[in-house]
Order: C-alpha cells, then sequence, then structure tokens
C-alpha cells in the first residue's frame, strides 16, 4: 500500500477539471488520478531526468489504479476579476472577467491518496519520493503543494471515500454526500496519451485524452459556512471635513483642467447621493452645496473641491474640504462614486475622460489636509487663477480692483485683508474658466489673474477665493 500525502500550505486547491472552462467556476475535488499521474511523470522530465525509465515505468503503471482519497473539511469559494481585453484603450476601458474557483481546505489543509494494491521495491520507493518532493503545485500554478510519501495513519479529521461506481441502480446520493466524475486512465496506462497537451487532444477532435475513463466518486458535501456578517462602514468619532481622493489613472489631467475634473467629480458624488431624481435632496447637503430647497447655500462652509499638484502641472489628487462637515451619507455616496464610476466629461464635450479615483483618507481637517496647507504662512501664491466676482469698473485701476475683490471674499470668509496684492505672471488664461453645463464660453468668460497675497499675520488654509472657488479656481499656496 502507498499514500502520497499533499499538503496545501496556503489552504486553497485550485484546479478545473479536463474539459470544463475556468469561468464555470467547478473545482475539481478530489484532484483526478490523471492529473496526479501527469505531476509525477513532469516531476521526472523537468526535475529529475537522471532516474531510469525502468524504475519510474514501473511506478505510474501501479498508480494508475484507482485510489482512495481521504478530504479533509473543506469548502468551497471564489474570487472574480477584471482583466484588460482586447478592446481596451487609455479612453475606452474594457476589461473581461475572470473566476477564480477554489476550495478552501480545513484541518492540516492535506489531501490523501492511497493505493492498497500498490508494492514497490526499495529503489521505485526512493524514486517516488524524489518526484513527490520534485512537484511544485497540483492543479493551477495558485496551487502550491508539498506532497511526500505517508507512512502514519490517516487523520480523524478527514473523510475516507470508497469508489463508488455509478449505475443505475444507485443514482441518488446519501445524505451529506455528492458524486463526481474524476479522469483516470483506462488500464494499462498509455504514457503516450499521459504527455498529450490539451491543444493536441483538441487537435484530434477529442474532448478527452484517448484511453482514458471517468470514474464515479463519492465525496462528503462542503462544510456550510457561517452567516457572514452584515458589513457596516464604521462610524467616525469625529466629523468628516476633509475628503482625500487620489487619481489612479495615467496619464494625470493637467492643472488647467481643474474646474472640469472638480466638477465632474462634484456630478459623480451628487449622482450616487440621490439618483436621477434631484427631488430626493429634501434636506441641506454640504456635498451637493444645496439648501433644501435646491437654492445655493451661502458662507462657504459647504465642500471645496480643491486640486492638489505637486509638480504645479499636473492633478495629483482632489481634496474635499467641508467646514460644515459630511453626513454618513453623503461621505458613503463619495466612496461609492470613487469606487464605482469614472470620473469625467460627456465624450462629446472637450476635457478630460474616464478618470479613475480612489479615497485615500477621510477625517478631520486638522489631521488630513495637505502639510503645506496647514501650515501658517504670510505670503500666498496663486496656483489656479483668480477670477473677480464683481466685473470692473470704468476707469478703475487694476490694482484697486483686485485689491477690493480679494478683501471682499476673505471678509466673506472671516478673514483678515491683505496688506500686499501683487499679480503674477503665467499662463492664466488657459484654465478652463467655465462649467460644461454652464452657456459661458472662453471669449465671454472673464478675465484670470495670478496674484500674490501678503498678510500681517500667518494664515492657515487652505485658502481660496473667488468665482468658482469651490470648484478649484483660485487656489492658493504659502510661498517663503
Amino acid at each position: 500500500m502507498i499514500t502520497l500525502a499533499f499538503h496545501f500550505p496556503h489552504r486553497r486547491y485550485h484546479a478545473t477539471p479536463w474539459g470544463r472552462y475556468v469561468n464555470e467556476g467547478v473545482v475539481e475535488l478530489p484532484p483526478a488520478p490523471w492529473r496526479i499521474l501527469r505531476a509525477l511523470y513532469a516531476a521526472w522530465r523537468a526535475r529529475h531526468p537522471e532516474l531510469d525509465t525502468d524504475t519510474v515505468h514501473p511506478i505510474l503503471q501501479q498508480l494508475a489504479a484507482p485510489p482512495v482519497y481521504h478530504l479533509p473539511p473543506y469548502h468551497l469559494a471564489h474570487t472574480r476579476h477584471y482583466y484588460p481585453d482586447s478592446h481596451h484603450r487609455l479612453d475606452n476601458p474594457s476589461t473581461d472577467k475572470i473566476i477564480d474557483a477554489f476550495a478552501v481546505l480545513g484541518a492540516d489543509a492535506t489531501i490523501y491518496v492511497t493505493w492498497n494494491n500498490a508494492a514497490l521495491t526499495a529503489p521505485q520507493h526512493t524514486a517516488l519520493a524524489q518526484l513527490c518532493q520534485a512537484i511544485p503545485y497540483l492543479g493551477r500554478a495558485e496551487s502550491t503543494t508539498e506532497a511526500r510519501i505517508h507512512h502514519d495513519a490517516v487523520p480523524d479529521s478527514h473523510t475516507a471515500c470508497s469508489i463508488a461506481l455509478w449505475n443505475d441502480d444507485n443514482t441518488r446520493s446519501e445524505p451529506g454526500t455528492d458524486h463526481v466524475q474524476l479522469l483516470a486512465p483506462d488500464g494499462p496506462l498509455d504514457l503516450d496519451a499521459l504527455t498529450l497537451r490539451p491543444a493536441d487532444v483538441r487537435a484530434t477532435k477529442r474532448r478527452f485524452p484517448p484511453h482514458t475513463q471517468h470514474l464515479p466518486y463519492t465525496i462528503p458535501l462542503p462544510t456550510p459556512l457561517p452567516t457572514p456578517r452584515t458589513r457596516t462602514i464604521p462610524r467616525p468619532r469625529h466629523r468628516v471635513t476633509t475628503v482625500r481622493l487620489t487619481i489612479a489613472s495615467r496619464p494625470l489631467p493637467p492643472l488647467t483642467q481643474a474646474l472640469a475634473v472638480t466638477d465632474a467629480l462634484r456630478a459623480a458624488c451628487i449622482k450616487q447621493l440621490v439618483g436621477d431624481d434631484k427631488e430626493r435632496l429634501q434636506h441641506p447637503s454640504a456635498l451637493a452645496g444645496k439648501n433644501a430647497d435646491l437654492s445655493p447655500m451661502r458662507g462657504h462652509r459647504h465642500t471645496h473641491f480643491l486640486p492638489r499638484s505637486t509638480n504645479g502641472k499636473h492633478i495629483d489628487e482632489i481634496v474635499l474640504w467641508i467646514p460644515a462637515g459630511l453626513t454618513d451619507e453623503e461621505l458613503t455616496a463619495v466612496h461609492e462614486a470613487a469606487r464605482t464610476r469614472t470620473i469625467g466629461v460627456p465624450h462629446d464635450v472637450p476635457g478630460p475622460h474616464n478618470i479613475h479615483m480612489r479615497v485615500t483618507a477621510h477625517g478631520r481637517a486638522e489631521d488630513h489636509l495637505p502639510p503645506e496647507w496647514a501650515t501658517p504662512s504670510t505670503r500666498w501664491t496663486s496656483t489656479t487663477p483668480f477670477i473677480p466676482p464683481h466685473h470692473r469698473k470704468k476707469k478703475q485701476e487694476l490694482h484697486t480692483y483686485l485689491t477690493a475683490e480679494v478683501t471682499r471674499e476673505l471678509a466673506h470668509r472671516g478673514l483678515p485683508a491683505p496688506a500686499c496684492v501683487e499679480t503674477v505672471a503665467g499662463a492664466w488664461g488657459l484654465h478652463t474658466r467655465h462649467r460644461r453645463t454652464k452657456q459661458e464660453t472662453l471669449t465671454t468668460a472673464r478675465p484670470a489673474y495670478g496674484l500674490r497675497l501678503t498678510f500681517h499675520e500667518p494664515l492657515t488654509g487652505p485658502l481660496a477665493l473667488g468665482h468658482h472657488s469651490h470648484f478649484g479656481l483660485g487656489t492658493f499656496n504659502p510661498t517663503p
């Protein structure tokens, strides 16, 4: 009698039966005799070619007889993966779903296979031990295994499965058991058939290799899984006033499209919050910036969608700064919008498309704002253009006009007037200055300015002023 022990250190056994498609999610458990013989043959040819043919062939011939399996407790599971397919393009993501089905093994995660009539000589026993140690996996490559010859009794935690031939008088399973069909050689063992690749078998218009048969086995049913607990999003201990979303797509959108990106992100969050029915917004929402009657909120305590750039050219992340704080429902909407949607303008509108974002942090502003924004400074310089909310009066000097506009914007936010306002040269006109839902065009858009503000006392950010300051325009960074 010979017993082989296949231990799976990761407690997972992945194997698709011969002739089945991987996305059917079927697991070949226990491993078919045909699979075990092919694994031993491959280990001989690839890792121990020095072994004599007269030694190995008799081993394979004896192991071609139907074995008895001893299975540990198990249950079946699967994961789903989405990979880019042949239609995938940078601006048109297209994926295929792949199901990875496997058995999760309990007890010692070892499958014992016994041949009751096998009788090996000492050299054959040594050779079989070498071949077992050379098997890297059994089934698919994820099924890392440690195989060896087992000399002790099978643990009591395992179930012995005797061969039960399928016939018309035995078409009903016993309670707690099931029937499976395992591919096995139709003796004597044909080594040429054993080494055929699946492509070679299909080339002969066969579904299964020649000189094989299906043996019916009775196996225990999977172990019932405990009832899963309902997943709940932990309630934050503090009011969430900051959410940071990293842009995972490449290339990164340019900073000049900050308004288009933030406008699209806000629309996706509101879509997740209320769906297609805007009337669902029955209460004030700091995320949407709307009161219960859908009028715009005042006081600048609702959400600011602020772009952050580390190189001054591209947007690395979007920071949601909400002085009034988000409710649990609004925070969940932001998470789901980032997880389930791509962000971008419609395909018939110029601008960024199909941007993938992920929430990387949320919590209090003092804990999660970018460090440079939370550092007090007396000098702040534009990273996106300042758009004055009011038009310039006739004969009004530009410096006087800008100082008045900046002072009014700061006063609305409870901040002191600046000691000095300077204009900064730059390609500020390249920034998009209209939202895609508005009819305003570039030719009718208000002028844009880059500014440097100096204060008498250090000021703590974020600092966003002017028209569309809740959508990424008019943002400032501290400068020495």
